[in-house]
């Protein structure tokens, strides 16, 4: 079997929130209309079914990834029911659900296994609305709680954007950088920035990591929708250095269409995935695939690979 150079057991695939292959996933939800319908005692009912449907769904999931050698994945936002909300204020959902976060986490360290999340688009840190702000700030401090209560290392990060440009790039920015010295430690170690597709090229989001001393995710997909015209290559050492002694992670998806370029195609283009693994054949990084079909793009992709004698994939658990 032929391989790229360099690039034999440097890469893990991941995929985000949602296996098409499973009939259960842990993205159970209810809204705020439903709870409201309730009496108090329903309610809290209720968002316990929630959440321990979801742990049970995240196991099963999990020990399906394990199965099928995937060490990288993406938790729902939404994991624990309105943790953020109002309505859910008063439910103790870290004290009730010890055991299983105990459980869950165990599970996770001893396979090796990268849980990551990626906050909502609403939660906006370099927002000029304080209230904008102070919602984002605690829904970060909701994903770092679940995560520490995991018992996870610092590879568990929170993806974030770097937000809107609203009166311009450099205040936006400024505006971020100071929101961010508000945010708690244990949000602070796990935050990571973005480049998006609209707003904020690589280059600008790369300065801003590197100012305020967080990692930096490089979506390609992104770049190629917005860019200043850098070549990324140029800037992958730097990247690369914004994690540390981490894992630099990434996020890789093919355009839906010339026409829908921004949009994220049902699966990963086979050429497209060679082209960027060959170009990261000095890192260990860890790639999440962002198309529709989530699971089933990334087995799919690796058959491609295999057939056509190329080996670019890490299959053993994290270092």
């Amino acid at each position: 079997m032929t391989t790229i150079p360099g690039v034999i057991s440097l890469i893990r695939l991941g995929y985000a929130c949602i296996s098409v292959k499973l009939k259960n996933n842990p993205n159970k939800k209810t809204t705020v209309a439903q709870i409201n319908k309730l009496e108090p005692q329903a309610r809290l009912k209720k968002l316990r079914l929630v959440l321990q449907t979801n742990f049970f769904n995240l196991m099963d999931l999990l020990a399906y990834n394990v199965e099928n050698r995937i060490f990288l994945y993406r938790l729902p936002s939404e994991f624990v029911p309105l943790a953020t909300h109002p309505v859910a204020a008063d439910w103790d959902w870290a004290k009730e659900f010890s055991w299983d976060f105990q459980k869950t986490g165990t599970f996770i360290r001893n396979n090796g296994i990268r849980l990551t999340a990626h906050p909502g688009h609403f939660s906006i840190l370099n927002s000029d609305k304080p209230s904008v702000v102070e919602a984002a700030i605690a829904d970060f401090s909701y994903h770092a709680k679940v995560f520490d209560l995991l018992g996870l290392d610092d590879n568990s990060v929170l993806v974030t954007h770097a937000g809107g440009v609203f009166e311009d790039k450099v205040t936006s920015l400024e505006r971020f950088a100071a929101n961010f010295e508000r945010l708690p430690e244990q949000v602070k170690r796990r935050l990571v920035v973005e480049n998006d597709d609209t707003s904020f090229t690589m280059r600008e989001v790369l300065e801003l990591c590197e100012q305020i001393g967080v990692p930096m995710v490089f979506d390609i997909h992104h770049h190629h929708c917005h860019s200043d015209g850098e070549e990324w290559t140029e800037y992958l050492p730097r990247i690369i250095q914004t994690w540390g002694k981490r894992i630099p992670k990434m996020h890789m998806s093919s355009p839906k269409s010339a026409k829908d370029f921004r949009s994220h195609a049902d699966n990963i283009d086979p050429d497209e995935f060679i082209a960027f693994a060959s170009a990261l054949a000095d890192y260990h990084v860890d790639i999440v695939l962002e198309c529709k079909n989530k699971d089933d793009a990334l087995l799919t992709l690796r058959q491609h690979l295999k057939k056509r004698g190329v080996e670019v994939e890490a299959f053993a658990a994290a270092p």
